[in-house]
C-alpha cells in the first residue's frame, strides 16, 4: 500500500485539535444497515451530503464503498470545494487562499480538489456527484458556486467559526437558497436514503452544521412528495450512549476508503494503512467502521431490523454483527460439543502405520480438525468468543467421560506408551488446544475486520 510521507512540519500543539473517534461505540439495538426492507442494495439509490472534498472519503468512504461493491447507486452532492482550506504539499503551497500574493480567495486550490475529487469517487465506486449550483443542483436564477467559509480551532480544541470568512461562503449566504438546491437533487435523483451530518457537524466544522442545516430545510420541501426519500442517517460524530435514536452500524470497505483518501493529496497524508493525519499531523485512525444516527424515516420502526446493506453480497459477511441471543448460542455450543466429541472419539484411534516404528494418527488429526471448525463456527455465529469456548469444553467432557468413567476403558486410551494412547492423549488434550487455537483465530479476525 502506497503511503505519503508525512512532511517536516512542527509537532503537533498540546491543546490538539478534537476529533471523534469513528465507530468507538455500537449501540446495544443498533442494525447493520442504512436500507429499509424491502429495498436490495442492487436496487437501491443513496445520496450522501458532504460539506467539502475529502469529507466524503474520511467520513463515509467505507459506506460508501461497500454500498457500491453491493450494486446500490451511491451519489454525491458537495456544497463547497474546500477553497479556504490548508495545503500540505509544498509544491502547492501557492494555492492556498492565505499564501503571500494568492489573491483568488482560494479559487484555484478549489479547482485542483475537484480533481482530486474526483479521483476519490472513482475509488469509491460513485455514479453520480453534483456540486451545489451546478447541474441538477443548480436553482433557477440562484447562485452557481459557494465558498468553503473555512474554520479555526478553539482554545479548548474544537472547531470554531472563521473570523474572516468570505462573504459569499456557504455560512454567509441564503439557506433557503442552499436547501433548495438541495431538493433539486433530491427531487432528481429519488433516493431510497439520504446521508448527511448529525446536528454536531461531525467534528464541529461550520460548514457541517450548514451542510446539517440546508439538508434539513431541503427534505422539509420534499416532505409528502413522491421524492421523499424513505430514511434520512446522521453521520455520528461524538457518539453519546444516552442517545435513544436509532443507530446503524456499518462495517464498510476500508480498501476503498484508503485508496479515496489518498487521492486528497493536498489534504491528507496517509500514513500508514491504519493512520491518517491532516495538515495538523494530529493522527487519526482510518476506520472500516462508520456509525449514522436515524434523524427522519418514512417506514415503520420494525422494518429497520436488517441483516445486511439489502443483499446477501459482501457487506453480509461485515455486518455479521446481528447474532443469536444466548440462550441460542449455549444450546448450539452444546449440541455441537456432545455431537463434534461423540464423531471424534469414534474415529479419533484410526492410525496410519507406514512402518513398526513410524506411524500417523490421522484420526486424531482430522477429529481435533472438526472441533477447531465447530469451535470457530460457533464463536463466528454468535458473535461472542464463549460460545466456541464452550462446544470445546463440552468436547473434552465427552471425552473424559469414554475415558475415565469406568476402569479399562476402551474408547479413549489415555496412555503415550502405545500408539492408540497416543491418539487418545493427543483427543483430549488436543480438544482444548484446538479451542484455544480457535479463539486466538477469531479474535485476528475480528480484529482485521474492525481495523
Amino acid at each position: 500500500m502506497t503511503s505519503q510521507s508525512a512532511p517536516q512540519q512542527p509537532a503537533v500543539p498540546e491543546n490538539q485539535p478534537y476529533y471523534p473517534e469513528q465507530g468507538n461505540f455500537v449501540a446495544a439495538h443498533a442494525v447493520y444497515s442504512l436500507l429499509p426492507a424491502g429495498v436490495d442494495a442492487q436496487n437501491a439509490r443513496v445520496l450522501f451530503i458532504h460539506a467539502h472534498p475529502d469529507d466524503e472519503s474520511t467520513s463515509t468512504g467505507a459506506t460508501m464503498g461497500a454500498l457500491a461493491e453491493e450494486g446500490a447507486q451511491v451519489d454525491l452532492l458537495t456544497l463547497t470545494r474546500g477553497e479556504m482550506g490548508e495545503v500540505i504539499p509544498e509544491d502547492l503551497k501557492h494555492l492556498e487562499a492565505a499564501h503571500p500574493g494568492t489573491t483568488d480567495f482560494g479559487a484555484a486550490l478549489g479547482e485542483y480538489r475537484a480533481q482530486e475529487l474526483a479521483q476519490a469517487l472513482v475509488a469509491l465506486g460513485v455514479d453520480r456527484h453534483f456540486f451545489l449550483g451546478q447541474d441538477v443542483a443548480a436553482v433557477p436564477g440562484g447562485r452557481k458556486f459557494f465558498r468553503d467559509s473555512g474554520m479555526v480551532w478553539g482554545a479548548d480544541g474544537r472547531a470554531a467559526a472563521n473570523p474572516d470568512a468570505a462573504r459569499d461562503c456557504l455560512t454567509a449566504l441564503n439557506l433557503e437558497e442552499e436547501a433548495s438546491g438541495i431538493a433539486a437533487v433530491i427531487r432528481a435523483r429519488r433516493p431510497h436514503v439520504v446521508v448527511t451530518y448529525d446536528h454536531g457537524g461531525g467534528y464541529g466544522h461550520p460548514d457541517h452544521l450548514r451542510t446539517y442545516e440546508a439538508s434539513i430545510k431541503a427534505l422539509e420541501m420534499v416532505a409528502g412528495s413522491d421524492a421523499e426519500p424513505l430514511l434520512v442517517w446522521g453521520l455520528e460524530g461524538e457518539a453519546d450512549p444516552a442517545d435513544t435514536r436509532q443507530q446503524a452500524v456499518i462495517q464498510g470497505s476500508l480498501m476503498r476508503k484508503r485508496a479515496a483518501m489518498q487521492a486528497h493529496r493536498t489534504q491528507i497524508i496517509v500514513v500508514d494503512d491504519e493512520t491518517f493525519q491532516y495538515s495538523n499531523l494530529v493522527p487519526q485512525k482510518i476506520s472500516a467502521r462508520e456509525t449514522y444516527r436515524l434523524l427522519q424515516s418514512k417506514v415503520p420502526e420494525h422494518t429497520m431490523e436488517l441483516n445486511s446493506l439489502g443483499g446477501n453480497g459482501p457487506l453480509s459477511s461485515r455486518n455479521a454483527d446481528i447474532h443469536p441471543s444466548v440462550g441460542n448460542s449455549v444450546l448450539t455450543g452444546i449440541a455441537l460439543g456432545l455431537l463434534v466429541g461423540f464423531i471424534g472419539t469414534m474415529y479419533h484411534a484410526s492410525i496410519w502405520y507406514i512402518n513398526e516404528s513410524f506411524y500417523i494418527p490421522w484420526g486424531a488429526l482430522v477429529a481435533l480438525i472438526l472441533v477447531f471448525s465447530a469451535a470457530t463456527w460457533n464463536s463466528l455465529r454468535a458473535g461472542r468468543n464463549w460460545a466456541g469456548s464452550l462446544v470445546g469444553i463440552i468436547t473434552f467432557l465427552v471425552i473424559a467421560l469414554f475415558a475415565f468413567a469406568k476402569p479399562h476403558s476402551i474408547l479413549v486410551l489415555v496412555n503415550p506408551a502405545v500408539p492408540v494412547g497416543v491418539a487418545g492423549t493427543m483427543w483430549m488434550l488436543g480438544s482444548l488446544a484446538a479451542t484455544i487455537v480457535s479463539n486466538v483465530w477469531v479474535n485476528r479476525l475480528r480484529y482485521r475486520a474492525h481495523r
